[in-house]
């Protein structure tokens, strides 16, 4: 049966034919990866070696060029941001993120494999001026994870990149235990301090530390919080 990726619908008061049923599950595949790209992949990753080569090839033929184009569509469309300019390269699955700020500038290059969402975006360093490496090598781990772990598209990565960026430049620090400076689920900034070593945190981050290390210490001066 052909393979459509388009959104399907049943009728209730019949029986569906093994067509309407692969259709079905077709488009319910094409949502998940659109829509929860990280759980798919985890998903993916646990099924044996013959089911993940069956998935994998319908995926590359049928749901990455949907997705790219999905992609495509999102950015396109988005409003110009300030400071930042993105680039498509649809011959080779490529957006480019270009930040510029009084004399300095960094470009990222975010490549979508062929088995998207099966295999990650990965991030690549393009040109960067008046920008030290190891802040640089920071911000490049911070959305590298956040494509990789959170579900969204390019679009939301980057953006969210870049306010975390704009935050650094205006002076703001980071939480200690994230790295970022807008909580990649909730966007918030880190506000809660630590009475002796001052830094901020996000009230989040310090709620997953003080479950998991089973105290209600400073997760950097170690004093209690």
């Amino acid at each position: 049966a052909a393979f459509s990726p388009a959104a399907q619908q049943l009728e209730v008061d019949v029986d569906p034919d093994s067509c309407q049923i692969q259709q079905l599950a077709a488009s319910c595949w094409t949502q998940v990866c659109g829509y929860l790209p990280a759980y798919a992949r985890q998903w993916w990753g646990k099924l044996d070696k013959g089911s993940q080569t069956a998935v994998e090839k319908i995926t590359c033929s049928y749901v990455t060029p949907v997705l790219w184009a999905q992609e495509v569509k999102i950015i396109n469309s988005a409003p110009i941001a300030e400071n930042l300019t993105l680039k498509v390269r649809d011959s080779v699955r490529e957006v480019v993120a270009t930040y510029s700020i009084d004399e300095g500038s960094m470009e990222l290059v975010v490549s979508l494999p062929t088995n998207y969402p099966l295999g990650g975006l990965t991030v690549d360093s393009g040109k960067r001026v008046g920008v030290e490496t190891g802040q640089w090598r920071k911000w490049m781990l911070q959305l590298t994870t956040f494509l990789t772990h959170q579900n969204g598209s390019i679009y939301e990565g980057l953006n969210l990149w870049k306010k975390n960026v704009d935050k650094r430049f205006e002076g703001v620090e980071e939480c200690y235990i994230c790295f970022y400076i807008l909580h990649g689920s909730n966007h918030q900034l880190p506000k809660l301090a630590c009475r002796t070593c001052k830094k901020k945190f996000h009230s989040a981050c310090l709620y997953k530390w003080f479950s998991t290390s089973n105290n209600s210490s400073c997760p950097l001066c170690r004093n209690l919080f």
